[in-house]
């Protein structure tokens, strides 16, 4: 199993690596599990049909996924292309309107998303392909998108405009066309393949909500989902190292059988490659102002695979922020401290943020509130979560500029269009700052920092 000729050092080594690469995908496999394999539930999603999400995120739907956004109305979909391809047939939108539809591998990575910004909102249809099709495009397809992994994780965004909006989009919603490729083709279906022996993960592999699985018996579920994939042509000899501890596609793996050495030295790299994510996540890039905005942490092969830096901002975006589309579809800027440096914390202060002039973003921009140390939705008896472009009866000032108040308590009646609730605890704001203009790409945009203050 273990190649004996190894030193216990060169043991953990590779155990180090083969970690840090497998992180983000068992972390998605928790969630994967939970939402395919589950009980019902909310979040509940099936194979190869799309599940409408009807009503906006909040914290008592959906608010499983840190950051969920409160912005738009989700369809969410995992794709099996084990059998063959499947046809989306995406709907022709508003020109007003902006959405967008992202599919992410079973590596975490970005694989596409298509929408507003680079396509338009004209009807298109796409094949989407596992890494084992090789067939000719047929007719009435816009674009083939092949995946590394028979496993894809897709969901589609459309923006809730105005109160009232949700029937429009609902009505959007069911024009989106998920089919076999024999089906669009009319053809018989292909034989089923055999369905794999899904893995149950062990509670306790599970950190908290996520599954990190922080033991010698990472392996044997790294196999199992690389099963499902190809190794990628860049990484032969990666998957070469790999297998010399018994990291390898489809291949058995038994922790109880390591000898105590052995399981030493794997738990040594894994705690290795813990600790580098850790700190990872504790310095994602530099604030500005107190924001944090990494653009490197999402995207597709070309940002989060080559190598060992990437392997890691790979893992710290699917721990901070999984399944995020690149930096060119939206800006995450976050901030959990003030201008001042100090947490933000509804319990200590209320606080103010004051804009010269609009966020820089053509989609659509909104701010955010969540719990500091989950990262999810907290209740608050106004219901209110976030402050948007669509929010158009905040006040403005002159030249444009705008001013957020957030504090716990209702603020005085003229200020209350622009107040953002927050909790009495530590929270964070997250800015979505979508199609992001040029500035905010090349970091030339400085955001302001919020400022502590009395209640108003």
């Amino acid at each position: 199993m273990i190649d004996d000729t190894l030193s216990a050092d060169e043991i953990a080594a590779i155990a180090a690596e083969a970690y840090l690469y497998a992180y983000p995908m068992l972390v998605a496999y928790g969630f994967f599990h939970r939402q395919v394999m589950g009980p019902e539930a909310p979040e509940k999603q099936a194979f190869n049909r799309f599940t409408h999400f009807r009503t906006l995120s909040s914290p008592t739907l959906n608010n499983t996924i840190p950051w969920i956004n409160t912005d738009t109305l989700y369809s969410a979909v995992w794709l099996d292309l084990r059998a063959e391809p499947m046809v989306l047939r995406v709907p022709a939108f508003e020109a007003h309107r902006f959405q967008d539809i992202q599919g992410c591998d079973w590596f975490t990575m970005a694989l596409f998303t298509r929408g507003t910004r680079d396509v338009g909102n004209g009807a298109r249809t796409y094949l989407l392909a596992g890494p084992d099709w090789r067939g000719a495009t047929p007719a009435g397809i816009d674009e083939v998108i092949a995946s590394d992994g028979q496993i894809v994780k897709m969901f589609a965004r459309i923006v809730v405009e105005s109160p009232g909006d949700e029937a429009a989009i609902a009505a959007l919603q069911d024009q989106y066309r998920l089919e076999p490729l024999s089906a669009f083709l009319g053809e018989p279906p292909p034989p089923a393949p055999a369905e794999p022996a899904w893995l149950t993960p062990p509670a306790s592999g599970f950190q908290g909500p996520f599954f990190e699985q922080p033991g010698a018996d990472f392996i044997a579920s790294f196999n199992f989902l690389m099963s499902l994939a190809r190794v990628h042509p860049d990484e032969t000899a990666l998957f070469q190292r790999f297998r010399r501890i018994g990291a390898a596609p489809g291949a058995a793996f038994d922790a109880a059988a390591l000898t105590p050495d052995q399981a030493e030295a794997i738990q040594r790299g894994i705690d290795q490659s813990r600790a580098r994510i850790q700190k990872k996540l504790a310095h994602l890039d530099d604030p500005v102002n107190g924001w944090l905005y990494p653009l490197d942490l999402r995207g597709g092969r070309d940002i989060l695979a080559g190598g060992d830096d990437a392997h890691l901002r790979r893992a710290a975006a699917a721990r901070f922020a999984i399944w995020g589309p690149q930096a060119e579809e939206v800006v995450y800027m976050s901030a959990e401290v003030d201008a001042e440096g100090a947490p933000l914390d509804g319990a200590r202060s209320a606080y103010q943020l004051r804009f010269d002039r609009a966020p820089p973003a053509r989609g659509f921009w909104s701010f955010t509130v969540y719990d500091a140390a989950t990262r999810l939705l907290v209740a608050h008896p106004s219901g209110r979560y976030k402050l948007g472009d669509r929010d158009r009866d905040m006040v403005r000032g002159e030249g444009g500029s705008l001013t957020l108040y957030l504090q716990n308590q209702e603020p005085e009646p003229a200020l209350r269009a622009n107040w953002l609730p927050v909790p009495e605890r530590p929270f964070q704001v997250v800015a979505r700052l979508y199609w992001p203009d040029p500035e905010l790409l090349d970091r030339s945009y400085k955001p302001p920092g919020f400022v502590a203050t009395k209640p108003v």
